[in-house]
């Protein structure tokens, strides 16, 4: 059912500025409906939206999208007011829809596993690389590590910027050497691959036997599918449903948004949070989780050794929890969890979050967008500098993100998205009748620290955050979990 109250609310809000507003819809030949808005201090019509008929399917195939369900056709040049152009039960701010209508066009595809062929490619590429960084490690690196000028870490400069920030290094991609503001002499190289895989400083190229870490290496984010058994998702779907509502009405009624999230062990903190959760959850506790966990990272080893390539065996459990997107959750602005930044430029990514659909995903429930390649200065720049200045009110469009790749992650039951959290990313608006929900973990370089992470924040709960737990740690507990159910 489409939420009255929410159009209620937006009218009201339209007529504290405009006093009485009239609403014109006229449906057309081709079955789409123009809906013209006037206030009573003009006969000039402020707005007029086109909806294509309800239903209408968006996606033609894996790669070919047709219009998104709404289109501004019209906006007065005079018009003294700020609207929401969406659905109808959507709240999501001007700036997020903007961002979503550039991301629309014929760059963006949906989400898909990387086929073996392609993934060996890539990681036969890296390991070119890696020969030839080795070649010059006695040597200060000039950039062009794992990944390039586009790839993790990439510094790709843009048409008429005014030369580097001060303090930015001059390293290139993942693998190159950088050297923080302040830094005494140069890095040092590890001298054996058991000090460099100690250190976290390598890619290991052997661990990552499925291919996979070489794609999160490269692009960012990877689609994995079939990780988890959709029985068990299925029980994990009605533990955390039972959970939510656990939190709401027995822990935090009558408590207002803002002191609801400050009600630990059960919710972190959350960009855009109408009718979106991010809930915290417990280890041992519950069966199903450390059921889950054994089938993700034990039973199937493909995600754990992704993860170990990458983020060595010494990996720390950073965060876990389910993302929670009710109907009329709004669009969020587009983020990365780890911001890049002058003082922050690590050779490999700083941890790993996998993201573990419990149900089929479509369009319509907002599934996350992500940009590969996008761990650049370049891309953290402009969406700071465009969400700031809000793309100049629509006066001009970032033509960087009009023009890149994008993809939307409409996942099936069990499947996961494995990526790197300074890639950027956003939460779709849930424009369904349906509720999203998300498992997911991440796994941090034991080597950093919070304080080395800009703007990060932990989704975990206190008391697994005490114990500073590793992956081997999380496999060694669900494995004595499995050992237990069977005797």
């Amino acid at each position: 059912m489409r939420s009255i109250t929410t159009n209620n609310e937006q009218n009201k809000t339209l007529q504290n500025l405009l006093g009485a507003i009239f609403l014109v819809a006229v449906t057309t030949l081709d079955k789409s409906i123009n809906v013209s808005a006037f206030s009573s201090t003009s006969r000039t019509p402020r707005l007029i939206l086109t909806f294509p008929k309800l239903g209408q399917t968006r996606i033609k195939d894996s790669k070919t999208r047709t219009k998104k369900p709404w289109t501004i056709t019209a906006i007065a040049s005079d018009a003294e007011f700020e609207t929401v152009a969406s659905d109808l039960d959507t709240i999501s701010t001007p700036t997020s829809l903007m961002e979503e209508e550039m991301l629309s066009g014929a760059e963006q595809s949906l989400l898909l596993e990387v086929e073996e062929p392609k993934r060996r490619k890539i990681w036969k590429q890296l390991e070119k690389d890696a020969r030839l960084n080795s070649s010059k490690s006695k040597s200060k690196s000039a950039g062009g590590g794992f990944g390039g000028g586009g790839g993790f870490g990439g510094k790709s400069k843009k048409n008429g910027a005014k030369g580097k920030k001060k303090g930015t290094t001059g390293s290139g991609g993942f693998g190159g050497m950088s050297k923080k503001p302040g830094a005494k002499g140069e890095a040092s190289e590890p001298k054996t691959k058991e000090d460099m895989q100690q250190q976290h400083s390598v890619f290991d190229l052997k661990q990552d036997k499925s291919r996979f870490g070489a794609v999160i290496v490269k692009q960012g984010v990877a689609r994995i599918n079939g990780r988890l058994s959709k029985e068990t998702a299925a029980s994990l779907l009605d533990f955390i449903n039972g959970y939510l509502e656990e939190a709401l009405t027995t822990k935090v009624e009558d408590m207002t948004l803002e002191e609801i999230y400050k009600q630990q062990p059960y919710f972190a903190d959350v960009r855009e949070k109408l009718n979106r959760w991010d809930m915290l959850l417990p280890l041992e506790e519950s069966d199903i989780i450390q059921q889950a966990l054994w089938e993700l990272l034990v039973d199937d080893k493909i995600l754990s050794e992704s993860i170990e390539s990458i983020l060595g065996p010494a990996a720390q459990l950073y965060e876990m929890g389910s993302l929670i997107s009710d109907p009329g959750s709004e669009r969020q602005l587009l983020h990365a969890d780890y911001n890049y930044q002058p003082d922050f430029q690590p050779d490999i990514p700083p941890a790993l979050t996998c993201f573990v659909a419990l149900q089929e995903i479509d369009e319509s429930m907002g599934p996350t967008t992500f940009l590969p390649s996008s761990a650049t200065e370049e891309y953290h720049e402009e969406i700071a500098v465009g969400q700031e200045y809000r793309y100049g009110d629509g006066s001009h469009k970032s033509q960087l993100l009009s023009e890149s790749t994008n993809h939307l992650s409409t996942l099936g039951t069990g499947d996961c998205a494995l990526y790197n959290p300074m890639t950027l990313h956003c939460g779709g608006a849930n424009r369904s009748d349906k509720r999203r929900v998300i498992f997911y973990f991440s796994f941090k370089n034991k080597k950093y620290d919070e304080k080395d992470w800009p703007l990060a924040y932990a989704s975990l709960r206190p008391d697994l955050r005490a114990r500073g737990l590793t992956l081997a740690d999380i496999q060694r507990i669900v494995t004595e979990y499995k050992e237990t159910m069977r005797n």
